[in-house]
């Protein structure tokens, strides 16, 4: 939890507000935000078991800190307000503005988040974090720390429904929302190379890298998130990029350069994206996401 502590003087730039999806439009350092995010992910089993579909949930009132670099930090994905798709942005986890107000960060309890699958029922409890900071206080959800009930795995039907709801809790609202599992993410080729079986591809450092994953069929339709990382944490380089679900997308090489001269091997994680705004009392913004992802290790040539 010691990088949950950093971020509470850990900011981002500043970025215009708009109508694309992310960690809330105003989450500037010197702001009050209140924002939620929900995520369900399946991870295709391509070097390792498959787990089933991972949920996790956080609901944040953050005074003095950006929910952002808060959400990376617990290990959450969301995408990058703002970016436009079929373009990519370079995201510097080393970058610092710090507010010039008392920084909070309190992670609000909705109760038991109960998970209706096609095949099995779980519920997510809240599990209180440690008193670390006077400053970081409240609940987490994640299916990796605590189911429960008996159905510890919830299993993958792509196209089918899946019902997340809460009753709230003191300070935020309640919700029922359902969402349609996404066609699985498949890579199938990279820079020419067939990728299936693989879990792992050698590249060059100095060419961009072109992706080429499976169609999806269902509906209704989902967008595609790459992001490329060196190392792990908050602090960690990364770039990520938008794209519609065509099939190919191609990572320029000059933003992934500098992610090279820290490491010598990058993590590549693709995201097939269904995206649902959800409306929260107590919550200025809420975003549910259901997510189908690839990963791969990419080694330098």
């Amino acid at each position: 939890m010691s990088a949950l502590a950093l971020t509470l003087a850990v900011g981002c730039s500043e970025e215009e507000p708009g109508q694309e999806l992310g960690a809330p439009v105003d989450d500037s350092l010197t702001h009050e935000v209140r924002y939620g995010a929900l995520t369900a992910e399946f991870l295709y089993p391509r070097a390792w078991e498959s787990e089933g579909v991972a949920v996790q949930a956080h609901f944040i009132h953050a005074r003095g800190v950006a929910v952002g670099p808060a959400l990376d930090a617990l290990e959450m994905w969301t995408p990058t307000r703002g970016l436009a798709t079929g373009t990519c942005e370079a995201i510097d986890g080393q970058r610092s503005a710090m507010s010039s107000e008392q920084a909070s960060l309190h992670l609000l309890d909705v109760g038991d988040i109960a998970v209706e699958a096609p095949t099995a029922d779980a519920l997510l409890a809240p599990r209180r974090l440690p008193d670390l900071l006077n400053a970081f206080y409240g609940v987490v959800y994640g299916s990796e720390w605590a189911w429960e009930s008996q159905g510890a795995v919830l299993d993958y039907f792509p196209g089918a429904l899946y019902r997340f709801a809460a009753p709230g809790g003191p300070h935020i609202g309640g919700f029922d929302q359902a969402l349609a599992a996404p066609d699985p993410m498949v890579l199938v080729g990279i820079n020419g190379a067939e990728l299936r079986g693989q879990e792992a591809a050698l590249i060059s450092d100095s060419r961009p890298v072109d992706l080429v994953w499976e169609l999806g069929v269902a509906q209704p339709a989902t967008e595609v998130y790459i992001d490329v990382s060196a190392g792990f944490g908050p602090e960690r380089r990364r770039v990520q990029c938008r794209t519609t679900d065509d099939g190919a997308f191609s990572v320029p090489g000059a933003l992934l350069r500098p992610l090279w001269e820290e490491a010598e091997t990058l993590e590549l994680v693709v995201r097939r994206v269904r995206h649902e705004e959800v409306g929260l009392e107590g919550l200025d913004e809420a975003d549910f996401f259901f997510t189908a992802a690839d990963r791969l290790e990419l080694n330098r040539r």
